[in-house]
């Protein structure tokens, strides 16, 4: 119950680049909401002049949240990838959710799960349901534009690009492992080398694409 109080709490780290208002509680309840506060965080206008956006999701998505397995609410989330923020979408407010213990955000092909990585908790996406999952942390930066210094060249503006990273994840530890998109990378942090590598090639499953690793955890997790 505490945490579903707490989870949909603000994050404020971001105050300098949203606006915030102290309005009405966004599911128009008097009483105490899964979001426990009242405090509405308006995203700033997007800069327009950089090509791109910030999310790893094209669209708000329908997503299921557990806190400590339980399920707590469903809401439609987008993940800021720049940022490392889940948002939260009611209306035209924009709500950041709390990096908690033990929450997890649940879409249809994916979840997102919190792990220590670099000195902080950050969102990694996870893949498969068993005890050993592929898993991204999704990450974009702006590629800073140019602008022509001669009328023979030509303008480049800036954009976001994608900087993901890939790993192996023991979901039971909460351990997470990087790795590189081969087969050598993956087959180093893993046991039952000699199994997997057979099943991968009967299946024609390769180790340098992300939707044939996720086949090939599934099928790890089923020896």
């Amino acid at each position: 119950m505490k945490g579903c109080l707490l989870f949909f709490l603000l994050t404020i780290s971001m105050v300098g680049q949203q606006t915030i208002d102290f309005g009405a509680d966004p599911e128009g309840n008097s009483t105490i909401s899964p979001y426990s506060t009242t405090m509405i965080v308006r995203n700033a206008p997007a800069d327009k002049t950089i090509l791109g956006n910030q999310y790893y999701e094209e669209y708000n998505s329908l997503a299921t949240v557990y806190i400590d397995k339980k399920k707590a609410h469903k809401c439609l989330v987008r993940y800021n990838a720049f940022n490392d923020e889940i948002e939260v979408t009611e209306n035209d407010k924009a709500f950041n959710m709390l990096k908690i213990d033990n929450i997890e955000v649940v879409l249809d092909r994916y979840s997102y799960k919190l792990f220590d990585y670099e000195g902080k908790k950050q969102f990694f996406i996870v893949f498969n349901k068993g005890r050993y999952s592929f898993g991204i942390k999704a990450k974009k930066k702006i590629k800073e534009g140019k602008q022509a210094s001669t009328s023979y060249e030509t303008s480049r503006p800036s954009r976001y690009i994608e900087v993901n990273k890939y790993f192996i994840i023991d979901t039971e530890k909460s351990e997470i492992r990087n790795i590189k998109l081969n087969k050598k990378e993956v087959i180093k942090v893993l046991d039952k080398k000699d199994e997997i590598q057979k099943v991968a090639s009967s299946k024609k499953l390769s180790f340098k694409k992300e939707k044939d690793l996720i086949k090939i955890m599934n099928l790890y997790n089923s020896l």
